[in-house]
């Protein structure tokens, strides 16, 4: 099937977060359909707006936005219903029913979301801690973290790990090679999640595979063998046993549905903490 090839214009008076994420959520919908992106955070004024209309007019798409300043929405719908365009509010809808339903007026304040806060301090130490825990470093201080992943290589650890960190959680994350490498400080974990990741022996063969050839390395090694990448795994499922851990097989997941899968792990977590 042919790939179709649009114009997207997202326009934000904020960082441009929320629309890059709905966007994509967007078009995982439409089977072969591509985007040419054109990302437009911080448009608060109207000279600002004019620059980002007569980039419209040139490559024209469809056009989303998350915009409060209303003479800068009348603007934008008016120019894009001339060019018969898509002009789509993201939240306006959204943010009218919680307004309905809570009774209360909404702030008008332009990127509240990323206030300097408690919350943003956080997913900052969250970031951190992440960073100086990937692919088992220090991996004597994992008491504090919120969540331990483990798995062979090239499960997507690391990625997912980042993931979850910038939603605001201590992410550590351990290559298992084999029982012997594993730290001892891992079976006296109370506090953190550990979840265990798997995958599909072929799966993992092709990913390696070329994952070497990138990196310009010979692929005749155990690292890519099939039968030695069956232990591999087999071994792993050893060690998730006995942590009687969840395990999550990342064969035909991405890395935004594993690490919404250990979210819900982890706050199921949480409420079985509390009641006990």
């Amino acid at each position: 099937m042919s790939k179709k090839l649009i114009n997207l214009h997202l326009i934000s008076d904020s960082t441009g977060e929320t629309l890059s994420s709905v966007a994509r959520a967007v078009l995982s919908q439409f089977e072969g359909v591509e985007s040419n992106d054109f990302i437009w955070p911080l448009v608060r004024t109207e000279p600002q707006l004019e620059r980002v209309i007569e980039s419209i007019s040139k490559d024209p798409g469809v056009v989303m936005y998350t915009i409060l300043h209303d003479d800068l929405i009348e603007s934008l719908k008016k120019k894009c219903y001339e060019m018969q365009i898509p002009c789509i509010p993201v939240l306006s809808h959204i943010i009218a029913e919680f307004s309905n339903y809570l009774g209360m007026n909404i702030s008008h304040t332009i990127g509240r979301q990323h206030l300097l806060d408690g919350e943003y301090f956080s997913r900052v130490e969250a970031i951190s801690y992440t960073i100086t825990h990937d692919d088992g470093q220090s991996s004597w201080d994992l008491y504090d973290a919120d969540i331990v992943i483990v798995g062979v290589s090239r499960t997507s650890k690391s990625p997912t790990s980042v993931y979850l960190s910038c939603r605001g959680y201590k992410t550590a994350n351990i290559p298992f090679v084999s029982l012997e490498t594993i730290p001892e400080t891992i079976y006296d974990l109370k506090k953190p999640l550990i979840v265990g990741l798997v995958i599909n022996p072929e799966k993992l063969v092709q990913i390696r595979q070329t994952r070497l050839v990138s990196l310009g390395h010979e692929t005749g090694s155990d690292y890519i063998d099939l039968e030695s990448i069956k232990a591999e795994v087999a071994e792993s499922r050893k060690l998730f046993a006995k942590l009687n851990c969840p395990v999550i097989d990342v064969t035909k997941r991405s890395v935004e549905e594993t690490a919404a899968k250990i979210i819900q792990l982890a706050q199921e977590k949480k409420i079985t903490s509390k009641k006990l």
